[in-house]
């Protein structure tokens, strides 16, 4: 004899676990996105191993011991990097991470970085790379055209800021204001950006409280 009754609350309990799993799901993955700044670190220190060696090699300074000790440093610092980028980027996050290492060269780090670590196989995302760096130096040239030379004080294009915004929407706004140059310049940054604005763009359901400062109280004492 069937039990109507418990049929439904088994149906009932395997919802609630369905929910607790994607919840436990999403949680994990925040909890990947937070180690980022380690990430970053990791492939800074990757990119400045690999300089060194470059350039005692074009300076043709380095002795045979030497060249081998500062290799072996390249390859220790790069297998960190590889290493921790499967663990933390995965399959999952290769769109935010790029999104975060475009706003280091935004704040001024060299274009190696986005050239070589941008994933764990630098060759199959060499035109991805190409695209984020020309998308970032039309964003530099815009806030240049509104009187903002320090890269170090940009927020990266695709960072939501205080008002809930991306900053490239932002800058596209305040150029449609200026002179006829900076209304291009606008339409310039709305094309770049159109695929990134049309998927990362939408506002989070529960948005975090803003850190540091946010880009509506910068223009707003401009």
């Amino acid at each position: 004899m069937s039990h109507p009754n418990r049929s439904d609350d088994v149906k009932a309990l395997r919802a609630i676990q369905a929910k607790l799993v994607e919840a436990k799901k999403v949680q994990e993955k925040e909890s990947r996105k937070a180690k980022f700044p380690d990430l970053m670190k990791l492939a800074v220190t990757a990119m400045r191993a690999c300089r060194e060696l470059t350039w005692g090699k074009k300076k043709g300074s380095l002795d045979a011991g030497k060249k081998a000790e500062m290799s072996q440093k390249v390859k220790e610092n790069t297998e960190m990097f590889l290493r921790a980028y499967r663990q933390i980027v995965g399959n999952d996050l290769k769109s935010q991470w790029s999104t975060e290492v475009q706003k280091e060269y935004v704040k001024g780090a060299p274009e190696a970085l986005l050239m070589y670590y941008l994933s764990d196989n630098p060759s199959a995302v060499k035109g991805l790379a190409h695209s984020l760096k020309k998308a970032a130096d039309e964003y530099v040239r815009g806030w240049e055209m509104l009187g903002r030379n320090k890269r170090n004080e940009l927020p990266g294009p695709m960072e939501i800021t205080g008002n809930g915004t991306l900053a490239v929407q932002i800058l596209i706004e305040q150029l449609k204001d200026g002179d006829e140059i900076q209304k291009v310049q606008a339409q310039i940054l709305k094309a770049v950006f159109e695929k990134p604005l049309s998927t990362l763009a939408a506002k989070p359901a529960n948005p975090p409280e803003p850190k540091g400062f946010t880009l509506r109280d910068t223009l707003s004492a401009a």
